[in-house]
């Protein structure tokens, strides 16, 4: 019987990193607004605001809040899949793989929430682990219960907590703002440990956002299935289609979420969440098809080349994204939580994004994996792997 193996770089879709790359692009630029805006509490969001930051949050929550984040899910379930999938070839049992591969995650992804309350990586590992229910379902059935997570079940599930108390109240954000600014270490673990505890455990919000990861995952393993991205340059037309069906949705959605976040109108808790899940999805698929059919005309050129490299060190570069911002904002950083506006913090994203392109092209010109990537890699295959091309 064969060992289990890392897939390997000729075993990739190039534009699968390419999309990764994307989805990185905006995850990046979305935490390095919400280290800002959701760290602070209002008063002193607004003492420091302008218009202008003002606008780059609210084009923050229209155009790339939880887009990004979806692509970014979605692409995670496609690299599950992929994993599942090489395991059944080599008839290699995935379960005890699987449990070691997503524990390590988890703990990856607990020590992260213990510097960023927004970290995902520890749900995406109960949700990967969960995936491994649905490997015998067929494709049909895949898609089916994909769907019915995000837009039935996590909404269902809402509406279940609606009388839950909301822990982001200006006076819990007041506390996290102060101890991000002036705790030492131990003060940041321990307020993101309560945060995470009061704001997501006990709440039970958890519970929602693990099982719309896993309808996202799901929705990653269907593609995968189905082989849509394996020769993309010969599914023009059905990227064409994609994107076709998708504007209107997309336009739509642009304008509720405008009307919404300006108070011009409100819509019954019951089905508002469906409606932006619907329109978060359409989406999302807009610019993946956008991007894929920039790729087939194009080809890969000096642009595409730097998101694929994004894309092949993920978690390297998710995880700096908060490196640096902890480094920037926090207390046992340079401290400047409360001080740095939007619009400043926007322009250290797009050279923060820079440097991770830069450090990812010279890293793989050497290295097989990102460090992240080789780290985990090595916990959860149980042996040494060889890092150097």
């Amino acid at each position: 019987m064969e060992t289990a193996s890392p897939i390997q770089q000729s075993e990739r879709a190039i534009i699968v990193d390419i999309v990764r790359g994307l989805a990185l692009v905006g995850v990046l630029i979305a935490n390095f607004t919400g280290y800002v805006y959701e760290n602070l509490p209002s008063g002193i969001f607004n003492s420091i605001s302008s218009p202008l930051d003002k606008t780059l949050n609210d084009f923050n929550t229209v155009f790339l809040e939880w887009k990004f984040f979806t692509i970014f899910s979605v692409l995670f379930g496609y690299g599950f899949g992929l994993i599942l999938v090489s395991l059944e070839k080599k008839s290699i049992n995935p379960v005890s793989f699987f449990t070691r591969r997503m524990g390590w995650l988890f703990i990856i992804g607990v020590i992260h929430a213990s510097f960023w309350w927004g970290d995902v990586l520890h749900f995406y590992a109960i949700s990967g682990l969960l995936l491994l229910a649905f490997r015998k379902f067929s494709d049909r059935s895949v898609l089916w219960a994909s769907l019915l997570l995000m837009f039935i079940v996590t909404p269902f599930i809402s509406f279940l907590l609606r009388n839950q108390p909301d822990y982001f109240t200006d006076q819990n954000l007041q506390h996290l703002y102060e101890q991000y600014k002036n705790g030492n270490i131990i003060d940041v673990v321990r307020t993101n440990i309560r945060f995470n505890y009061y704001a997501f455990i006990a709440s039970g919000s958890d519970i929602h956002d693990i099982a719309e990861t896993l309808g996202r995952f799901l929705f990653g393993y269907y593609l995968l299935r189905i082989k849509l991205f394996e020769l993309v340059n010969t599914k023009r037309m059905l990227f064409i289609k994609v994107l076709l069906v998708t504007t209107p949705l997309m336009i739509a959605y642009f304008i509720l979420r405008w009307m919404l976040l300006r108070e011009m109108i409100t819509l019954n808790e019951i089905y508002r969440e469906s409606l932006l899940k619907v329109g978060i999805l359409s989406t999302s698929c807009f610019y993946v098809s956008a991007l894929v059919l920039m790729f087939i005309r194009f080809g890969k050129n000096k642009i595409f080349s730097a998101l694929q490299a994004l894309g092949t060190m993920t978690l390297t570069n998710y995880l700096l994204i908060s490196a640096f911002c902890v480094a920037l904002l926090y207390g046992i950083g340079l401290g400047k939580l409360g001080i740095i506006s939007m619009h400043i913090m926007w322009m250290f994203a797009f050279a923060w994004l820079i440097v991770e392109i830069s450090f990812s092209k010279l890293w793989l010109k050497k290295y097989r994996f990102g460090p992240a990537e080789w780290i985990w890699r090595q916990l959860t295959y149980q042996k040494k792997i060889q890092l150097r091309k």
